[in-house]
């Protein structure tokens, strides 16, 4: 029997496939991507990342009640993240393929076609990282690898990440194995929740050997974005995924150039540095570019 299915279900695998996805995503499911509610079909391509203020504290004498408060302002910060790729799977269907080839639509085609969106977005993050500049004050040895995590740490620090923030170390794998082999009963890198110096280790096989990049979730934005459907469009659907953040847009539609169907998945995606806010605990909000990211190239 050939494959056919409504609207509905067209929305349902695409959820499906969203969150299948959406869950295999490494660096970028670490970097900040609230922005949701940021964004509106038909403003332009650019979504603004709410900074919130820090208002000053006023103080006086407990026992006074004479003296005016004093009234401060509340000023925030908007970045922009401009969704500068459409990022899409777009392929053939032929009639032999709905026929006889093809048992299961999801598993077969429209997972496989939204992998390949979702590995571009990794690329996307993980060159984010990459364009970072090298610190070259901290050097990484194959022999001791957790000095280089101690020198990041102490850097982050001094550029105002405050304690208690969530850090990710990203590192080429390579690096992961040099912290494997030097993990030891006596003297362990890894603590119980598998941290090392208090940052949350990925292995990302994106990264060149020796290349490692610590960072908080703050010192980036990811936005993928589900596309509108056309009003022409038979059968689609535009799914965000509420656990992984990932979002995307299903079209299916008969072709008559070619005499096939096609099946479109595709995404808005951006990726931007975000500079590091710190407060100043004076009313104003310092922003730090390239604060809230150490990049360390072996032998840089």
């Amino acid at each position: 029997m050939a494959n056919t299915f409504e609207t509905a279900e067209a929305g349902k695998i695409a959820a499906v496939a969203a969150a299948l996805v959406g869950s295999d995503l490494n660096v970028a499911n670490t970097f900040y991507k609230n922005v949701a509610n940021d964004f509106f079909p038909g403003v332009g391509s650019t979504v603004s990342i709410r900074v919130p203020g820090a208002p000053a504290v006023g103080t006086k004498d407990a026992g006074d009640v004479t003296t005016t408060l004093t009234i401060g302002t509340l000023q925030e910060n908007l970045i922009p993240v401009t969704l500068s790729t459409n990022a899409y799977s777009d392929i053939a269907l032929s009639v032999a393929d709905l026929s006889l080839n093809i048992e299961n639509f999801a598993s077969q085609v429209l997972v496989p076609q939204a992998e390949a969106v979702a590995k571009y977005v990794e690329r996307t993050a993980v060159a984010a990282l990459q364009a970072a500049d090298a610190d070259t004050t901290i050097t990484y040895a194959e022999a001791t690898p957790q000095a280089a995590f101690s020198a990041a740490r102490t850097k982050l620090r001094a550029n105002g990440v405050p304690a208690g923030a969530t850090m990710y170390a990203a590192v080429a794998p390579d690096v992961y194995g040099a912290l494997l082999d030097n993990n030891t009963t006596t003297q362990p890198l890894f603590d119980a929740q598998g941290r090392v110096r208090g940052f949350n280790v990925i292995e990302s096989n994106r990264l060149a050997a020796g290349e490692l990049a610590f960072y908080v979730p703050e010192a980036f934005a990811l936005v993928v974005r589900a596309p509108a459907i056309p009003d022409g469009a038979p059968f689609g659907a535009s799914i965000v995924e509420p656990q992984t953040g990932f979002a995307l847009s299903y079209i299916r539609a008969f072709n008559p150039s070619i005499g096939a169907d096609i099946s479109l998945v595709q995404a808005l995606v951006g990726a931007s540095a975000l500079p590091l806010a710190h407060d100043d605990e004076n009313g104003t909000v310092t922003l730090n570019p390239g604060a809230g990211v150490v990049h360390v190239v072996s032998g840089s």
